[in-house]
């Protein structure tokens, strides 16, 4: 398979792009750093030309519409992607919707929201006919059950997980699913933490390459279950 996946400096993104690699698959890497981490170089050094590894600052439409052109040209047409860039700010933990910071607000939408967006709007025309285009949203979307934590970040993966239905609805040739992907040990989701992150990108690793996604099921967790939106 050829596969993309942004955000992938560490945690869930970072593992997706090593499970893929290991299994003998073509990886482009998006990371929002300016130079490599060391684990993707370590990759790359493993792996050689079957990973490229890209900026890809969801916040910055030039460079991820210039993202696209690389991995079209180092790809071709790309058989699945995966994005799992998101933010949850400080703030937002502590503060409830009421007091929160406008600001962070924004940066929070402008990322999980805005930032999927860009990154369908750019990279759906280099995705092959019958591809996936995976945004990893959260468990925490559910318009009536609602909850108090983490609002701001919650209001933005509500949004962003209703991207995938209204793609699927807009275009036939590439599934749009927003996927759950477990609550993870990761530096976002430490505190609530159940599994590992290799668990979850195995789990997503196997939806994806095993083809047992469907339209009709556009909201999932990593094992393929459905979530209740």
């Amino acid at each position: 398979m050829r596969v993309i996946v942004i955000g992938a400096t560490q945690g869930l993104g970072f593992e997706l792009a090593r499970v893929f690699l290991a299994n003998g698959h073509t990886v482009a890497a998006g990371i929002l750093e300016r130079e490599t981490p060391p684990a993707l170089a370590a990759l790359q050094k493993e792996h050689g030309e079957r990973l490229l590894v890209f900026p890809a600052d969801v916040r910055n439409e030039k460079e991820i519409a210039a993202g696209a052109k690389v991995c079209e040209a180092f790809l071709g047409k790309a058989d699945a992607l995966i994005n799992v860039a998101g933010v949850l700010l400080p703030v937002d933990r502590v503060c409830p919707l009421h007091e929160c910071d406008i600001a962070e607000l924004r940066a929070t939408f402008e990322v999980n929201t805005i930032g999927a967006i860009i990154v369908v709007k750019y990279f759906y025309p280099v995705m092959a006919r019958g591809g996936a285009l995976i945004t990893v949203t959260s468990e925490g979307v559910g318009v009536k059950h609602a909850g108090d934590w983490v609002p701001c970040y919650a209001l933005s993966k509500t949004a962003a997980t209703k991207i995938a239905g209204i793609m699927n609805v807009t275009v036939s040739d590439v599934g749009f699913y927003a996927v759950h992907p477990g609550r993870m040990n990761t530096e976002m989701g430490r505190t609530t933490a159940q599994i590992e992150p290799q668990e979850s990108a195995l789990g997503l690793y196997r939806l994806l390459t095993e083809k047992s996604l469907s339209r009709t099921e556009w909201y999932i967790n990593y094992k393929g279950e459905p979530m209740e939106a």
